[in-house]
């Protein structure tokens, strides 16, 4: 007589691509008749549970007085947002001033090279020889004249008029060395 074998094999129940627990073997349900296909044990789904949206029940405070230091740091952000920009329109005004200054200062440049240049030309030597001697105040050296130019002592002038003697000439020096110191 022929015996029937029965595989031991597992069969799984799969939900998507998650597996449960095998169902069990058709061993120990009982027999089972060749050609007789196991029934299914079937498991009811579980069905996610529907998640509601809930936000948090926040408690609100009540409105409460505006705070000191609040006010004093809102009023010194305006007060150096007001300095910045004065500052700003200062230095443009500087900047467009410089501007100014420098083109002023080229023209002046130019206008004393101009100055100079008259100025040196002014003091000619030659003209000025010229002019003295044709007044006579200068007279030309000759050619068989010498002259000595005594330099070892210090750049001054002195002049005589007429010497006074005794008294009324001290009084007159004082007075003239008086005059001189003042002025």
């Amino acid at each position: 007589m022929a015996v029937s074998t029965q595989y031991r094999t597992r069969r799984y129940t799969t939900y998507g691509n998650v597996a449960y627990q095998p169902e069990p073997e058709p061993i120990r349900r009982g027999a089972q008749r060749p050609g007789q296909e196991a029934e299914r044990v079937r498991r009811p789904r579980v069905q996610p549970r529907p998640r509601t949206i809930s936000r948090p029940q926040v408690q609100v405070r009540p409105q409460g007085a505006v705070a000191p230091f609040a006010i004093v740091g809102f009023l010194a952000v305006i007060v150096c947002a007001v300095l910045l920009v004065m500052t700003s329109a200062q230095l443009a005004v500087v900047k467009d001033e410089s501007v100014d200054l420098r083109s002023t200062l080229s023209d002046l440049q130019s206008e004393e090279k101009t100055l100079q240049a008259q100025y040196e030309l002014a003091f000619d030597l030659s003209e000025l020889e010229r002019q003295f001697t044709a007044d006579g105040s200068m007279v030309k050296a000759g050619p068989s004249q010498t002259v000595y130019l005594d330099l070892s002592e210090g750049d001054s002038v002195v002049y005589y008029e007429q010497a006074q003697s005794g008294l009324p000439g001290l009084i007159r020096q004082a007075e003239e060395l008086l005059s001189g110191i003042l002025s």
